[in-house]
């Protein structure tokens, strides 16, 4: 493999998206998720943003779905309703997902089984941040943050309303998306609502994929609505949103039918102030609370294991200006605490109260072509679990990066940071059978703080005919938290471990902390084929790769596979567009202990757009798009499923989007 990582990165360089229009859009969008809100070409470290038409075309089922065709990004998928991001290897617990910068507050980092419920149809930008930048937003982001940016709080108030329907269907499983919204104002007042209702059935598989081409118990039904307003006046705007899920989906079966269904009900509150003392730019404030609830019904009936999580969130913001020798910044407060309880036969975690309050700050220095930015926060975090005795831990994040303007098209960085992570309830006092993952978990109470050190450089050039964007990381990890498999198994009819067990047995993992170190690159390059005036071809080259491994020797588990392809990309009229995309996926032979090794794939996907004007000031977004085209058997090495449950095989998704 190591000859064609070595081709694919000087491949990478040598050429690769995005028209110039396209190019200006991309400068002209901020990154909301940084405090200082800095446009896309200005940040120092690497960011993916979804928007527009390209966001409604790649717009898939779950978070992780929806986002893994971006650089450095991957799903690990549970079925179809479950698909968690894996940013440069790491996910769960280590990756954070927000909805307008607060976090989903569910229960997603107790078992990868579990569906995130912030939904991303009425996005209106999803944002990822890749390294030291997403450290900003607590120990939970030490591997990157997803941030759902919608508008359930109208930060403005629209000169008229907006309104739309759209339809989706996937032919692969049967599935109907439907989503109405509609945003207004009058006077000073704004409000927005919306509503999805989607169902599903099991989805197919190629032939060879598993005995019947179909994976069971993979349908659902789900339907959400949101509710929201907002008073939006010349200093600033207030408002508040409830939004209500309810969502029942089926996890492939292993040895047992289980089915998830869950509700829940989010109240989130947002304020804005602007200049509001002097040389003070913008004072925020975001409020959210989170009654989650889901209930594991065994045989699809039978109430088994109840999980009920109540959360609650607090951030404060205070951007400045200039202040002494900082040009920019901004400092803020955030504070969160969760009650979790699971009861019945799968409560592997004891009842817990999870409580953190975190400072932070981030400082600009301009000096000629070069910006310095200086992060730090300091994070305290107290879990008082049933039973047990109350586990404090005091993480400290800090950052050094610097942003050179080689030239008007050329940008340099580079960054440097310290980050730990606090142990979670799962890590520490798990003691039980794990269905989900057909594993007996073991915490360990005296686990310590995970620490990190990375370095990453970063490359970026706008010509007018070439863009290229190249990162190159390298991660040590001190004390980095893994569950290893100790070789035991617990008997589910006895329910002793034991050494040896030939039936009805668990294999049992132990949590535990080994020196690890992560290293890989990601890489694009884009440029024209052709250019006629009213219509454009133009070609897109992409990498990326991580590679993890442990001190002690053996390689952390459920890594992603080198990766690589080609994206074709035309567009006529501004109205007109079609896409072919080729990803080839390397067999993935750097397994952990006690885990297979992964096939590669060829994944062709293609898609085709056209927006046309139905009435005045009425449009219509009509698209299709066809995925694993090849129909090849596709097993995520992500994935805790893989063995059972290959990824979709060919499938069509047809839609339309209209906006009145």
């Amino acid at each position: 493999m190591s000859y064609k990582i070595a081709v694919s990165i000087p491949l990478m360089i040598a050429f690769s998206p995005v028209n110039a229009e396209e190019l200006t859009e991309q400068n002209l969008m901020f990154v909301t998720s940084s405090p200082l809100s800095k446009k896309e070409a200005e940040t120092i470290h690497p960011v993916n943003i979804l928007t527009g038409n390209d966001l409604a075309l790649k717009q898939g089922v779950t978070i992780g779905d929806t986002l893994k065709k971006e650089l450095g990004i991957h799903s690990s998928s549970f079925g179809s309703s479950v698909g968690q991001p894996v940013i440069r290897g790491q996910f769960g617990s280590r990756v954070q997902v927000l909805q307008n910068g607060i976090s989903s507050l569910d229960a997603t980092g107790v078992s990868p089984d579990h569906a995130n419920s912030t939904e991303g149809l009425f996005a209106k930008q999803i944002e990822v941040l890749r390294g030291p930048a997403s450290l900003l937003y607590g120990s939970g982001a030490i591997g990157g943050v997803v941030n759902i940016i919608d508008n359930r709080i109208p930060l403005y108030v629209p000169e008229s309303s907006d309104s739309s329907i759209e339809q989706r269907y996937n032919s692969v499983s049967e599935s109907w998306t439907t989503g109405v919204k509609h945003e207004g104002g009058m006077d000073k007042l704004a409000w927005h609502i919306d509503g999805l209702i989607r169902e599903s059935e099991s989805y197919r598989v190629p032939n060879g994929g598993n005995d019947s081409n179909i994976v069971d118990n993979t349908d659902s039904e789900s339907w959400s609505g949101s509710l929201g307003t907002s008073w939006v006046d010349d200093w600033g705007m207030i408002g508040v949103s409830v939004n209500y899920l309810d969502n029942n989906y089926g996890v492939p079966p292993v040895d047992e039918l289980v089915r998830i269904d869950l509700k829940q009900t989010r109240y989130d509150m947002k304020a804005e102030f602007y200049e509001p003392f002097e040389n003070i730019e913008s004072l925020k404030f975001r409020l959210a609370y989170n009654d989650y609830k889901h209930v594991e019904l065994e045989d699809g009936v039978t109430a088994g294991t109840k999980f009920d999580n109540q959360g609650f969130e607090g951030r404060a913001e205070l951007v400045h200006h200039k202040i002494g020798f900082f040009d920019h910044g901004a400092l803020g407060f955030q504070a969160q605490r969760k009650e979790f309880i699971a009861e019945g036969e799968e409560a592997f975690v004891p009842p817990s109260v999870t409580e953190s309050y975190g400072i932070f700050a981030v400082e600009d220095i301009h000096v000629g072509d070069v910006t310095y930015e200086m992060g730090l926060r300091i994070e305290h975090q107290e879990i008082d679990a049933k039973g047990f005795s109350i586990e404090k831990h005091t993480p400290i994040n800090a950052s050094l990066s610097a942003l050179w303007h080689a030239s008007d098209d050329t940008l340099i960085s580079l960054a440097l940071t310290r980050a730990q992570r606090a142990p979670n309830v799962q890590e520490l006092f798990s003691n039980g059978a794990h269905f989900a993952t057909q594993s007996y978990e073991l915490g360990d109470e005296s686990l310590d703080l995970e620490t990190s050190y990375n370095l990453e450089f970063g490359f970026r050039n706008d010509i007018d005919w070439l863009s290229m964007e190249f990162n190159l990381f390298h991660n040590w990890s001190k004390d980095y938290i893994i569950q290893q498999r100790t070789g035991q198994s617990f008997n589910l009819d006895t329910d002793q471990i034991t050494a040896v067990c030939s039936v009805n047995c668990l294999p049992v993992y132990q949590m535990m902390q080994e020196d690890a170190k992560f290293y890989g690159f990601e890489s694009q390059v884009s440029f024209p084929i052709w250019d006629a005036g009213n219509s454009t071809l133009e070609a897109q080259l992409f990498a990326d790769y991580v590679r993890g491994q442990l001190d002690k020797g053996g390689n952390v588990p459920r890594l992603p596979p080198l990766r690589y392809g080609i994206q074709l990309d035309y567009v006529a009229d501004k109205d007109f567009s079609a896409g072919l995309r080729l990803t080839k996926a390397e067999k993935q032979t750097k397994e952990a202990d006690n885990e297979s090794s992964t096939n590669g794939y060829l994944l062709l996907d293609v898609n085709m757009s056209y927006k046309m004007n139905v009435a005045k000031n009425n449009t219509a977004l009509f698209f299709v798009k066809g995925n694993n085209l090849l129909n090849r058997t596709i097993r995520n090495s992500t994935s805790f499923l893989k063995d059972y449950a290959p990824e979709p095989g060919r499938g069509v998704e047809l839609g339309v989007k209209i906006n009145f």
